[in-house]
């Protein structure tokens, strides 16, 4: 993870702010060259987990999908 990609994440403050977050966290990960699409998706998979604990595991996958494309119906 570069430090560019950690700093995306430092700006997040809140809820309102957590779809925004991820989209950016995702968005670097792909364009700092150091994660492929699926590794980029677990990688952000992992950190929605750590800012949302209580999230159930099996339900955060389909939370980080729906906020990396809207118009996905899961």
């Amino acid at each position: 993870m570069c430090k560019q990609c950690v700093m995306s994440l430092s700006h997040y403050c809140g809820d309102p702010d957590l779809p925004e977050a991820v989209q950016r966290y995702f968005q670097c990960q792909l364009s700092c060259g150091f994660r492929s699409v699926p590794e980029a998706f677990m990688d952000t998979v992992k950190i929605y987990k750590q800012i949302r604990p209580g999230t159930p595991d099996w339900l955060v996958p389909k939370k980080v999908a729906e906020i990396l494309n809207p118009n996905l119906v899961l």
